[in-house]
């Protein structure tokens, strides 16, 4: 059967099989690349210490570890690059490329490597050489005039909030829950954060790319090379390039331009709870409109009580018996704690006649729902004590980033805690947040989890964040987080629910999914990876997407 027409939905299983078998493996037989001998690889890494210094190519055990899934058992070698490569230059990446196509050695490039819920910094395939952006931690432009900024890739949030302060500039930047990752990163992930410009992949505007041959391409307008317009405006001339680069393996990305906020005169740092569990669907149904107008103009985030009870609690110390969390203990923190079934963070930005008006339209909407509570928080745009003297749920709104959310990893009580993530995409309708919910929280029954969500809205989707803790060092609690996901997986999908980021041991699973016109889409993909990395050296694997010598058939 030719390559573009063969039953693709095989892959999975083999993949699947594939990592089984190498579970069982030695660490030699891991950290080879698939296409390289060991005595390849030898050369690669004497290169690549010619191209950016030895003191920048690690192999040392501790580095390793570090650059590894985080949240994977410490036996789990297949997590575990040979080497890690940390350029400060585009020049050093581009040598970089060019060695991995030189010696075929495959590439996995992170930014700050924190994206730990999706498995860190490391790469999908065993033998993949880590590069690490952190040391190219430029903020190359704060422009409060057009209202952007231009970073590089070890630009963490926590980075760049400094920076605007330290200097004294009137915007605000936009930041997801935990301010350690990188801007750029997170970006083409397709990650969010909060307020007006929460959608990170819609606010990028022009980015630089290293591609799989060496050379540098600058998209949009920056293709130009005269002026200063890369980015102000998305539309260049021709194709737009830039969404080929996020969540793929066709290109090293080292700059981004991001659109930002300028600082509002006034903030509402508001809160809604409701009583019962499905209340969320009428919470969602009267939110929608607010949303669509742009009176609610940021990302607002809700999340049930078991999340609420979660973040900076010990499970030992709330219900210290084996199982889930009971009903009536967290009916009992909701009473103690004034906690809803629901609970909802949203923001208000602008003039103050406006931002009051806009908190009125919100009750008003609200009113309806038996129990709901609407209270909101007016400050004034410039007072960043005040704002900073929030608490996460309003600091992030305002664009200040914060870390304490870190502190739900204290739930487990292990050693080495970890979690897992599930991301689900669905319409913004009652009905529909209603029907993924039932799935992630009857499959947590089934599997003995708690059922803790995150729920963002937009406009028109929501975007549910199911949560599950365990034991990181504990094979059987992992393994059973993962048997979870991919179940889950499937059963949204039968809904019409897709994943829109994948853990990197569930990528496959998830490309699997779309599947529409025998998987056109990923046909598309391998033909445009096969164009461009025609070596298959950028990130084997990433997003389901393999070069052709590592194809499985």
């Amino acid at each position: 059967m030719p390559p573009s027409n063969r039953p693709i939905h095989a892959r999975p299983q083999a993949m699947r099989n594939f990592r089984n078998e190498m579970r069982s493996a030695t660490m030699s037989e891991l950290t080879m690349p698939v296409a390289a001998s060991p005595g390849r690889l030898d050369e690669a890494i004497a290169a690549f210490s010619r191209a950016i210094g030895p003191e920048h190519v690690h192999t040392d055990d501790a580095t390793l570890a570090e650059f590894s899934d985080p949240y994977s058992p410490s036996s789990w070698d297949d997590y575990r690059p040979p080497v890690v490569l940390q350029p400060a230059t585009v020049e050093e990446i581009q040598a970089i490329v060019r060695i991995a196509n030189e010696y075929t050695v495959s590439l996995w490039t992170n930014s700050q490597g924190r994206n730990n819920a999706y498995g860190g910094s490391s790469p999908r395939m065993p033998g993949t050489v880590v590069v690490n952006l952190r040391r190219m931690n430029r903020v190359l432009e704060v422009n409060d005039e057009l209202g952007y900024v231009v970073v590089e890739p070890g630009v963490s949030f926590n980075d760049l909030y400094a920076y605007v302060r330290e200097h004294g500039h009137d915007v605000w930047i936009d930041v997801p829950d935990l301010g350690w990752g990188s801007v750029l990163g997170n970006t083409m992930d397709h990650g969010f954060g909060y307020t007006r410009y929460g959608d990170h992949a819609a606010a990028q505007c022009g980015m630089e790319v290293v591609l799989a041959n060496g050379e540098l391409l600058r998209t949009g307008l920056g293709a130009l090379g005269a002026g200063d317009g890369w980015h102000v405006s998305k539309r260049g001339f021709g194709p737009s390039a830039d969404g080929i680069f996020m969540q793929s393996n066709f290109g090293i990305v080292t700059k981004i331009g991001l659109w930002v906020m300028r600082r509002p005169d006034f903030y509402i740092y508001g809160f809604i709870t409701v009583p019962q569990p499905d209340d969320i669907a009428a919470l969602v149904e009267a939110l929608r409109p607010l949303l669509l107008d742009g009176t609610i103009p940021n990302q607002p985030e809700v999340f049930n009580d078991f999340a609420a009870l979660a973040e900076g609690a010990k499970k030992a110390d709330v219900w210290p018996n084996p199982g889930r969390v009971p009903a009536e203990v967290l009916d009992g923190f909701r009473k103690k704690s004034g906690a809803g079934a629901w609970n909802l963070r949203f923001a208000l930005y602008g003039r103050e006649e406006i931002v009051d008006v806009n908190l009125a339209a919100v009750r008003s909407a609200i009113a309806h729902i038996p129990g709901s509570t609407v209270n909101g928080q007016k400050l004034r745009g410039d007072d960043r004590e005040a704002i900073e003297a929030l608490g996460q749920p309003g600091q992030v709104q305002a664009g200040v980033p914060s870390m304490s959310f870190l502190s739900v990893m204290d739930w487990v009580g292990a050693k080495k805690p970890g979690h897992v993530c599930l991301s689900s995409i669905a319409p913004l309708r009652g009905a529909d947040v209603l029907k993924i919910r039932d799935i992630v929280r009857d499959a947590c029954a089934e599997y003995g989890y708690d059922y803790g969500t995150g729920i963002t809205l937009s406009p028109r989707h929501l975007t549910h964040i199911s949560t599950l803790f365990y034991d990181a060092e504990d094979p059987v609690a992992v393994r059973s987080a993962y048997d979870f996901c991919r179940e889950v997986i499937v059963k949204a999908r039968e809904a019409g629910f897709a994943e829109y980021r994948a853990h990197i041991d569930f990528m496959d699973h998830v490309a699997d999914q779309f599947d529409w016109n025998n998987h056109a889409l990923l046909r598309f993909n391998e033909t445009l990876k096969d164009a461009l990395d025609p070596n298959g050296i950028l990130a084997p694997g990433k997003s389901g997407i393999w070069p052709k010598r590592l194809r499985v058939k």
